[in-house]
């Protein structure tokens, strides 16, 4: 294998014309994070008032020569943002008055940019990106010309570096031409870069998955890519580079392009790795004897980038619908999980990726809703993420292939339903004495209330609520949080006994902000502030507040009384014991709420 490696100045990269292939990621630099780092560290090494300048290495760029120019393998976002700094410079310099010399800063930086082909009779960028996102506005921008197309991310985010480029230089050379050219002069010479030309692009790759494995800026997906191609024939090289663009479409519709890495990670754990892989294991993972044997990317580098294809989309698909937070997704079990769990938790997208990679909607679902149930228990006895990681890289495996809900209900019966039994006794424990706001934030206080009073709905025959319609509900607590003039009933020891029965979940309800603002004023425990509520509970939309009236009934033998008789949901007083009473009514409604292939944990 041929190698070229040498250190160029940045004046001296004009002797190339560079290409970024179109398989390549698209230009995804912040402002806040790597452009202004990469000014943050040229400034700091650089000292005005010095003749003799240091010179600052940033990094390298790996090439392969292509009909005359180079297409870039690695380096293509530093190069790109190397060349946003040069438009800045030469767009700044054009708007002052510039001295001989000035202006000769000027002339090297328009040629660095563009160089006049006289068989084309037209100017030729430096740099062109290849990409689709790219559109030709870096070629516009560098031809002093207006973009005024259709704006992309990529495309957005290099209008943001140019910017910021161009503000950091104003504020940094204090508008003097004689500071910004001095500076543009330590730019073009002083900042170095290892230039590395292979003579092919197998050979490229290789040296780019080198690099990355030693510590370079390494990410998995960009490793994995390169692997891709590099095992693949290339006749499918063009294939693997439209796989690559839907994944990063897919990625980029549930806003997770810029990390990629959770995707590959939750991938490989639920297809092919056993147990928990972290962040950097990935790649050594991928390219050791067991990661080749379990993804055979060797031998089928376009069969790993279908199934990566299909199951970006899953995950797309299924990190929206958790954060949906309302009614209306293909995945309604998969929204609930976003209530319970919490809107930004991912785990649960391990076991929904490792089901077959053609199985339905419907399928998903079950999974999905057995797992709502299983972080229901899990989050009310405060059991960490990291051990439900562990847990679900194990079940994953006995996952993988599953395309059935008759499949999927024998495997769900072998690994979430035995332990979740097996904490029923705690559970119970734990749920008795359970505070509402142990269930934070208030939207998931909210949905859990609003689960239970759907039970109760279903089993009366009632039409159950939606979960927009629930989230507009306010937290009721029936003994109210500030008592009239701070006294308080003989039953309670002091402030603190009273707080702590005020807490507990069996002391809330949902209740309408209209029907709120009445029961306000019934707050003086001397009185009859409880039956003053239970007045105002019965004109309530919700069941379970309708039913702390212990009069209200819907006429006769009707399934609502029998609900109300069945749960003994009668309360004529409003005290510990009764705080103690609805607790346990709660517990039964939640096992017959959150359930495991249809029955209760408890069972």
């Amino acid at each position: 294998m041929q190698i070229n490696a040498d250190v160029h100045s940045i004046s001296k990269l004009k002797d190339y014309f560079f290409l970024v292939p179109d398989y390549q990621r698209e230009y995804v630099w912040k402002v806040e994070d790597q452009v202004e780092q990469f000014l943050d560290d040229i400034d700091n090494e650089y000292d005005r008032h010095v003749s003799e300048q240091k010179s600052y290495f940033i990094g390298s760029i790996i090439l392969v020569k292509n009909a005359g120019k180079y297409d870039v393998i690695d380096g293509q976002q530093r190069l790109t943002t190397i060349v946003l700094t040069l438009c800045a410079f030469r767009d700044l310099l054009k708007s002052m008055e510039l001295d001989a010399n000035q202006q000769e800063v000027l002339n090297e930086i328009s040629q660095w940019l563009t160089r006049y082909d006289l068989k084309s009779k037209t100017h030729q960028p430096r740099l062109t990106l290849q990409y689709e996102e790219s559109k030709d506005f870096l070629d516009k921008l560098v031809l002093g010309e207006s973009y005024k197309d259709e704006e992309t991310a990529s495309i957005k985010k290099m209008k943001e570096a140019y910017q910021c480029i161009s503000s950091w230089l104003k504020l940094n050379a204090n508008t003097s031409a004689e500071a910004l050219t001095d500076f543009a002069t330590y730019f073009l010479l002083s900042i170095e870069v290892v230039v590395i030309e292979s003579e092919n692009l197998s050979s490229a790759l290789k040296i780019f998955e080198t690099i990355n494995q030693r510590g370079a800026g390494l990410n998995a997906m960009d490793l994995v890519k390169n692997l891709l191609f590099s095992q693949a024939k290339e006749i499918d090289f063009q294939k693997i580079k439209e796989r690559w663009k839907e994944i990063n479409r897919n990625l980029q519709s549930c806003s997770e392009e810029q990390s990629p890495m959770r995707f590959l990670r939750y991938f490989l754990m639920a297809r092919y790795h056993d147990g928990v892989l972290r962040e950097d294991e990935i790649y050594k993972w991928i390219i050791s004897a067991e990661g080749k044997q379990a993804t055979q990317y060797e031998g089928s580098p376009l069969n790993l980038a279908n199934e990566l294809v299909k199951l970006s989309k899953r995950y797309a698909e299924l990190v929206n619908a958790t954060q949906l937070m309302k009614d209306g997704g293909d995945y309604p079990s998969v929204t609930r999980i976003g209530f319970i769990n919490k809107y930004r938790s991912r785990q649960h997208l391990v076991l929904l990726l490792a089901l077959d990679e053609n199985c339905s909607i419907g399928v998903i679902n079950y999974l999905a809703h057995q797992l709502e149930s299983f972080f229901f228990f899990s989050n009310t006895m405060g059991i960490q993420a990291k051990y439900n990681e562990r847990l679900f890289s194990q079940w994953a495996v006995k996952l993988r292939n599953v395309s059935n809900e008759e499949e999927l209900s024998v495997v769900v019966g072998d690994t979430i339903t035995p332990y979740i039994k097996g904490k029923v006794a705690d559970f119970k424990l734990e749920f008795l004495s359970q505070h509402h706001w142990s269930y934070k934030p208030l939207y998931r206080q909210r949905y859990i209330l609003g689960r239970i009073e759907n039970t109760l709905r279903r089993q009366a025959g009632i039409p159950e609520h939606l979960l927009t319609f629930i989230d507009g509900f306010q937290i009721e607590h029936i003994l109210p949080q500030t008592p009239k003039n701070d006294v308080l009933t003989e039953e309670f020891a002091d402030q603190d006994d009273y707080d702590n029965h005020v807490g507990l979940f069996g002391n809330v309800t949902l209740l309408e902000s209209n029907i709120n603002q009445a029961v306000n004023n019934c707050n003086d425990l001397m009185d009859t502030w409880y039956a003053d509520k239970q007045t105002e509970y019965a004109k309530s939309g919700m069941m379970m507040t309708s039913l702390l009236n212990h009069n209200h009934t819907i006429g006769k033998n009707t399934l609502f009384n029998k609900v109300k008789e069945d749960y003994d949901y009668k309360l004529e007083n409003w005290d510990k014991a009764a705080i103690q009473k609805r607790q346990k009514i709660l517990l039964q409604l939640a096992f017959d709420t959150w359930k495991l292939n249809g029955k209760r944990a408890d069972s």
